[in-house]
């Protein structure tokens, strides 16, 4: 269904199953992603959600369950500390770092002044408290506080940073916001969110910020002003290498537009599930995606352990916008008839469900039945001149599909 591109929901009776099925997808994924880019499929569309007690959610499951994805997608997508601040600031900080490191320097000249100036107003104070013979306590709780400012004074001056210091701490720092946010969206973003090009641009943008970091450090001091300085004695290979990763970073700032959420719901109900391929549930909590309006349609309902449901449980997958088809897994002879066709227009005639079974299967050969294939068969049988096509799949007892009319 992920290589076909076709959006599907797959819900067993209990979170226990639901955990079971999940695990048995993430081993087909993991093994699709040794072969090319046609067979290739992503953990980003793929989303369980329910219990996370009764579904034991192990480490293996973090990867696509629900609320631990809503987690690490919040913090890429908070406006102020997420992806888009995290880039942008990045981009300045590479246009021109002297001006916001002037501004630093200003704001730290600032700071010391302001304390000097606290420093003479205590000394000043102190001078003239201890000439009107004062209470002398008084006066060693003033010379103790002007000691305070001193020393304050002399650590901001002490930690202020050299332009070298301050530009690399704070590369470092964005740089690693970014890879967070990257990694995230790699592994969390349904690949539908954004075109893969700019899948492919993120991991190029980390390539070159390690390659740039590391460059910087082999470099002199004056190197790195003059590169932001815009002389002309730059070295070819550091003027090029934040060139290529500047046009890498404004490349993702125009093309790669994510929104900007601050509540879990949102993300979970209008990003992630709208976006997924293939969504995992249980089948009562499947009403959930009835809420989704701008979503594309889930074409396939499959449940699993189908025979275990009731049939009001097995109806609200069924009852999505958009199903085409659905997929019923279990032993035909446990299968109850799930859909039932109204008595005014089966007039005693067969359910959906056994419309759907081979004619030899009812009569007991089994293997033989599903060796030919599974027959289609329709939500509401219209009549005894419905037509049933054959739709080509692989043999066994537990495969059974369901076609609804157009």
């Amino acid at each position: 269904m992920l290589i076909e591109n076709q959006r599907t929901v797959t819900c067993a009776p209990t979170n226990t199953a639901v955990a079971e099925v999940a695990s048995r997808v993430l081993g087909v994924i993991e093994e699709s992603s040794g072969g090319g880019a046609a067979t290739k499929c992503f953990f980003g569309d793929v989303v369980l959600f329910g219990n996370e007690d009764r579904m034991a959610v192990d480490r293996k499951l973090e990867n696509i369950f629900l609320d631990t994805r809503v987690r690490r997608l919040r913090q890429c997508l908070m406006p102020i500390t997420g992806w888009t601040k995290s880039l942008s600031s990045m981009i300045a900080l590479q246009e021109d770092s002297m001006v916001p490191y002037e501004r630093y320097d200003e704001a730290i000249q600032g700071c010391v002044l302001d304390l000097v100036s606290e420093e003479i107003k205590l000394r000043n104070v102190t001078v003239v408290c201890s000439l009107r013979t004062m209470d002398d306590k008084k006066v060693k709780e003033m010379q103790k506080d002007l000691l305070e400012v001193q020393k304050k004074a002399r650590e901001v001056e002490r930690e202020k940073m050299s332009f070298e210091t301050y530009f690399q701490s704070n590369y470092k720092k964005l740089a690693k916001d970014l890879r967070t946010c990257v990694e995230t969206f790699v592994d969390d973003l349904p690949r539908s969110a954004t075109s893969e090009e700019n899948f492919c641009c993120m991991a190029e943008v980390l390539l070159l910020l390690d390659a740039f970091g590391v460059l910087v450090q082999s470099e002199p001091v004056e190197q790195l002003q003059a590169l932001f300085k815009r002389h002309s004695d730059v070295r070819f290979r550091l003027r090029e290498a934040i060139s290529s990763c500047l046009r890498k970073l404004w490349l993702l700032s125009s093309n790669f537009k994510l929104p900007e959420m601050y509540d879990s719901r949102t993300i979970d109900l209008e990003f992630l599930l709208q976006n997924a391929k293939i969504v995992l549930c249980t089948a009562s909590s499947s009403y959930r995606l009835l809420y989704m309006q701008k979503a594309q349609p889930l074409e396939v309902p499959v449940v699993d352990e189908a025979a275990q449901l009731k049939e009001c449980e097995s109806l609200i997958p069924l009852q999505l916008p958009g199903v085409r088809h659905a997929v019923l897994i279990d032993d035909e002879y446990l299968l109850p008839a799930l859909v039932k066709s109204k008595s005014r227009l089966t007039r005693g005639r067969r359910s959906a469900w056994e419309w759907c079974r081979p004619t030899r299967a009812r009569s007991g050969h089994r293997g033989e039945a599903w060796q030919a294939g599974v027959l289609d068969a329709r939500w509401v049988v219209l009549g005894e001149g419905a037509d049933r096509g054959r739709v080509p799949g692989r043999g066994g007892g537990r495969d059974h599909l369901l076609h609804r009319a157009e």
